[in-house]
């Protein structure tokens, strides 16, 4: 959990540590054969794999390479991951050219690898000692070209890490509307909070740096940043499925990549409904633009605010809501209902007080304040998870930390779970009780939750 500005002690104490040791080498830059060969051997679009096709073991059945990416079973620095009973060799270049007879760990034994037994082994299934493989190696037809790129990568397999990640650096993409009135005021709170951050050693000895971008120009930004954030909505259209992404509302097309902090306008409405039918008995609510007197109405839009006027109970959003002009909520009947996803009543007062302290650092404007806590909560989660990550860190690794993120109390929201299927962190709404003569919110209400769907 975060503390001062959230972050766990033990992370801090990590970060802390890696500096005083000194940190890593950097990646090396790769020459245009090892990129070929880092394409193929994650299965990016466009690679050698696009075409070709693989067998498994002695059956006969062509399945896409593409399918089946070297990364997927020997991992992503080449060293294998045990799944299911199936330890994957190791397949850096320094494991299979040591120059001495190899036992691997099901006992067989191997002489080093050259470029030609290598070609051998992906196409056949024959070590370099003539020996069958795992019945789960996949045979891949790929050209001599192919495997001697995929065979230069693998040289440097081990040093080469994800976009937007250097020996020294995280950079972070946000997501923002430069027309939208409170980007500023955002990228200050989130340059302060990076300031906290790498003041005390960074992300595990990297600094963290966030950087604003255009939705427009989002969809290419899988080459340049390691993840992203979007706290003014959902995520845009069109995003790499596998860039990790924090924004604030789900995105209609779920992602392996995607998080999000609320629940979405639809959910909110749903919760609405559900309160609705606990509350009042009044199982279908009325759309406002059709209100009658002595209904029960869903204002959607504001503009059947006139219509609803005749209406017993209006419920609505928030965003709805803060979409009214104040003078016209005046007019909203005595029982008006507001579904709010992030109610400061469930806010943790740790962090309610990190985030003051960190917009007094950043000079925050006070119109911009929702704003800049939606942006502060999509960095926190973030931030958690790179410090749960650790140095060796890829954006699978962090996709695996934020799914196992339980009850984080450090955002400006109700504590956030997360998971393999569940990247909405907190599903619900309090229903909270506005009273137009006043022009005031109760200070508490219902929290409901949508039937799950």
């Amino acid at each position: 959990m975060l503390t001062a500005f959230t972050i766990s002690p033990k992370a801090v104490a990590a970060a802390l540590a890696f500096v005083l040791l000194g940190g890593l080498q950097a990646s090396a830059d790769l020459t245009s054969a090892e990129a070929r060969g880092r394409s193929a051997y994650f299965g990016e679009k466009g690679s050698a794999l696009d075409d070709a096709t693989a067998r498994i073991g002695t059956l006969t059945t062509k399945l896409p390479a593409s399918s089946l990416p070297c990364a997927s079973c020997h991992g992503r620095t080449g060293l294998g991951k045990a799944e299911r009973g199936v330890q994957p060799s190791q397949i850096t270049r320094d494991a299979l050219t040591r120059p001495y007879t190899v036992k691997e760990a099901t006992g067989r034994k191997r002489p080093p690898y050259t470029l030609t037994s290598f070609r051998n082994a992906v196409r056949t299934g024959k070590d370099a000692g003539g020996n069958d493989l795992s019945e789960a190696m996949p045979r891949f037809n790929l050209t001599d070209k192919q495997l001697a790129d995929l065979w230069a990568f693998l040289a440097v397999v081990g040093e080469v890490t994800d976009p937007g990640i250097t020996d020294t650096a995280i950079t972070i993409g946000v997501v923002a509307d430069p027309r939208h009135p409170a980007t500023r005021s955002q990228l200050k709170v989130l340059d302060a909070l990076a300031a906290d951050i790498n003041a005390i050693g960074g992300a595990h000895g990297r600094k963290l740096k966030f950087e604003g971008l255009a939705p427009s120009a989002a969809a290419a930004a899988a080459s340049t940043y390691f993840a992203l954030i979007a706290p003014q909505g959902a995520a845009p259209a069109g995003l790499d499925p596998d860039l990790p992404v924090v924004s604030l509302l789900p995105s209609e097309t779920p992602s392996a990549g995607g998080f999000a902090l609320v629940a979405s306008e639809a959910d909110q409405v749903a919760a609405l409904r559900r309160y609705a039918v606990e509350a009042f008995e009044v199982v279908s609510l009325r759309d406002a633009c059709a209100a009658k007197k002595g209904d029960t109405v869903l204002l959607a839009s504001t503009g059947c605010l006139v219509n609803a006027r005749p209406a017993r109970r209006v419920l609505m959003t928030h965003s709805v809501f803060s979409s009214l002009p104040p003078a016209s909520r005046a007019s909203l009947p005595a029982e008006t209902y507001i579904a709010i996803a992030a109610p400061l009543g469930r806010i943790d007062p740790q962090a309610q007080a990190a985030f003051a302290g960190t917009r007094a650092k950043a000079g925050g404007d006070k119109s911009a304040i929702l704003s800049e806590a939606d942006a502060y909560s999509a960095a926190a989660v973030l931030v958690e998870s790179l410090m749960r990550a650790g140095r060796d860190i890829s954006r699978v690794g962090f996709v695996e930390k934020l799914e196992g993120l339980r009850d984080f109390s450090g955002a400006m929201t109700p504590a956030l779970s997360f998971g393999p299927n569940r990247h909405v962190g907190s599903r619900g709404a309090e229903i909270v009780r506005y009273d137009p003569a006043k022009g005031t919110l109760a200070t508490s209400g219902t929290w409901v939750e949508p039937e799950t769907r």
